[in-house]
Order: C-alpha cells, then structure tokens, then sequence
C-alpha cells in the first residue's frame, strides 16, 4: 500500500511538472495578434446575413445546408469578442488554400511572460480538416489535436454531441475572403441537443425561485391588461415579494431569480433555457397580454430587460458588447440604425442587475423599488441621444466606436445612469 502511494505521488508529480511545462511553454513576451476592435467591428452590419441564414437552416433543418462565411464576419464577431474582453485580440484569414484563426491573450504581470498565443489552420475538402495548431512554441498536429477535443466534450457532457457537430459538416470550400461551409441536415442534432439540455438541467434553488417569481408575475393582473404597460408597473410588484423573501443576507440571490424570471416573462421565454423546467403550466408559456414599455416603447423595455439578464448569466464586459454589436448590426439596410438610446436601455439594464445582485445594495434596491412604481427610479432621461443613424451617418459623426466623439456620448449616458436613484443607493454595512 505504501509502495501504491509512492506511485501515485510520483505520477501526481510528473502531471503537475507537465502542466507547468506546458504553461510555460505556451506563454511569450509579445502578442501574436495585434488588432483593432473598432475598425473590426465597423463591418457588424455584414453579421446580420449569417444570423439569418443560420435561422433559415434551422428552419430547413430536415435538408442539406450551404452556409457561406466571409472573412468580414468573422472578424466582426472577433471583434465583438475584444470588446468583451479587452485582453483578447484576434483575427481570421480565408484564402484558396487554407484559412486560419489566430488570438492573444495578455496575461497579468508575471516572471514568465504576458501573452498566450494561439493560432489554427483549417484546411478546404471534406469534413473539418485541421492542419496545425499552435499554443505558443508548441506545435500540435491538427487531427488529433480535434479529436481530443471532441473526446473532452462528449466526455464533459456525457454525450456523443460534440462528435455529432464535426460530423454534421459534409465539406468546405474556401475562396479568397471567403467559404462555404456545407453541412447534412441538422433535424437529428437539433433534436440530440435539446434532449441532451434537458438531461443535464437539475433542480437549482435558483430554478426554483425563479419558478415561484415567474407563476407570480403570471397570475398578476397588470399583465392582462388589454394595453401595453409600463415596465416599472411588474417591476414593482415583484420585488415587493422579493423583499417579502429576503433579508440582508439573501437578497442578491433572491434578486438575481427575480431578474431571470422578468427576462423570460416579458423578454423572451427561451430565457428559461439557462436556468430550468420553470414555467407554471407544462407545454404553456407564461407570458403578458401585452410586453411591458419604457418611455411608451416596447423596443427599451426589451433592451433594458435582456441586458439585465444577460449580466446576471455573465460578466458586465461581455453584456455591453452584446448591445454596442446589436446596435452597430442596425446600421446596415433594413435595419433600424444606430441608436444611442437603445444603448442607454442597454447600460441602465446592466446597472440595475449589478446593483440588484450586488450583497452590498441588493436588499435597499428591494426597499426602493417596493416602494416605487416610477421608471425614473431605474431608467435615465434620453433626451438628445441620437436614433436611426445608417452606416454613413454614424461613420460622419462618429468615425468609429472608441473614437472621442463616440466615447463622449457613452460617458453622458452613464453619467445620467449614474444619477438615478438604483445608482445612488447606500451600501449596507
């Protein structure tokens, strides 16, 4: 038994050598990718194609696909990633004979280096061919590189889905800054997919909160109202129950189900997606007579509701990307252009879900709203901000995102967020 323990030791050891090894391996002193966010991001409006044409495949999901995929959109989603995450950058080059994706990632200060380097060569022909893949100075080769990869996941998931994805790829073809991804019909991996989510939901006390403040918002009359309410008008009712829950202790939590509740009530019910089985009735969704307004505007109260959400299901950098893309999305033909007072919505949705999940102010954000039925408790004034600016208009005005201009404006919009009353809660102590 001793000598078992001498082994296992020994491995555990080697395991960790190995890993630092790696690690040190794959960090350099220089960035392998040095791009500009902003000028990627100026070619979002080209996104717009893709998503349709990924809706239209899963539409047609019982017929063979032609995905086309130019260089311009991966870079715009790449951009969207920096923006997200300042210490990403990234880049995607499409040509006749290969394709590649490269990303850095700055590291905090330390003695061994600030960047991992990564970079992946995909190869045009049958299938997902990966060529090359490279962390840092280790050059790893691209099939087996894949197949691990899909092992891990099928192997995290307890399922086959990740090698279901690679196989539903039939070929590619590249050209230059461009390809066509074709794939079989997506009917059965669909169907795999949502079996496999259902599969791996569980019970949360998240999920059950939720549950019981999504059945209290639909049984609330204000929802059956034959016109449109205003949003704070549902906002106020529920955390008055929140608070009726909580105490100083729990109130964040109690919040963060408040929030995910309103998001699949009055935003979207697919919301419920990433927390549970919650609706009150099976096979129904829960759902106003009419979506709630802010401003008389169904349009904000949408906004301001899915970026709430989004920052409860992740981190506040990725939410105001989530919403600048949209926007810079709009700007092209048959959008409805750029508008800086949906991207107040946005920021005013990502404040109040900061302070409402925050231990420190959640339970007097509960007091205040309880007390309040006022949209102007949560959402700023937007008089002035500009609306329906196309490409062009934007680009005269503007240049870009981060330039001067366009960086004033955002800093008004969070300087009048920043004067309302859910931002001027004092902290518990």
């Amino acid at each position: 038994m001793l000598r078992f323990f001498k082994y296992l030791l020994i491995v555990l050891v080697l395991l960790i050598g190995l890993g630092v090894a790696l690690f040190i391996a794959s960090v350099e002193d220089e960035p392998l990718v040095v791009a500009t966010s902003a000028t990627q991001v100026d070619d979002a409006d080209s996104v717009k194609e893709l998503i349709e044409q990924i809706k239209q495949s899963v539409r047609d999901r019982t017929l063979d696909q032609q995905i086309p995929l130019t260089e311009n959109q991966l870079n715009s989603l790449v951009g969207f990633l920096q923006r997200a995450k300042a210490q990403f950058h990234g880049q995607a080059n499409i040509t006749p004979l290969a394709s590649s994706l490269s990303a850095s990632y700055q590291l905090p200060p330390n003695p061994v280096g600030r960047y991992v380097n990564f970079s992946a060569l995909i190869l045009p022909g049958q299938g997902l061919q990966l060529d090359e893949v490279r962390l840092g100075s280790i050059v790893l080769p691209g099939k087996q590189t894949l197949a691990t990869l899909v092992w891990l996941a099928d192997w995290w998931t307890n399922s086959t889905i990740a090698s279901q994805f690679v196989q539903q790829i039939d070929s590619i073809r590249m050209f230059q800054g461009s390809m066509v991804i074709a794939m079989r019909p997506l009917d059965a991996f669909l169907r795999n997919l949502k079996d496999l989510k259902r599969d791996i939901g569980e019970e949360t006390d998240l999920s059950l909160a939720t549950a019981h403040y999504l059945r209290f918002l639909a049984e609330l009359d204000v929802g059956q109202r034959p016109t449109a309410q205003s949003l704070a008008r549902f906002i106020q009712p529920l955390f008055a129950e929140a608070l009726s829950r909580s105490n100083q202790a729990t109130a964040a939590e109690e919040n963060e189900a408040a929030i995910m509740a309103l998001a699949t009530f009055a935003g979207h019910h697919r919301f419920a997606s990433f927390i549970g089985d919650i609706q009150p009735k099976p096979k129904r969704v829960a759902v106003p007579r009419n979506m709630p307004t802010l401003m008389h505007r169904t349009d904000l109260s949408q906004h301001f509701i899915f970026s709430a959400a989004i920052k409860v299901l992740s981190e506040q950098g990725l939410t105001a990307a989530i919403g600048e893309f949209k926007e810079l999305m709009d700007r092209g033909a048959g959008g409805s252009g750029y508008s800086f007072v949906d991207l107040a919505a946005d920021h005013a949705g990502v404040k109040f879900a900061l302070v409402a999940t925050d231990e420190k102010t959640a339970f007097a954000l509960q007091r205040l709203l309880s007390e309040n039925a006022s949209e102007s408790s949560f959402f700023p004034d937007t008089s002035g901000l500009p609306e329906n600016l196309n490409k062009s208009e934007f680009t005269k005005t503007f240049k870009q995102v981060d330039s001067p201009e366009y960086k004033r404006l955002l800093d008004e919009i969070d300087q009048r967020i920043s004067l309302l009353p859910v931002s001027r809660l004092p902290p518990a102590r």
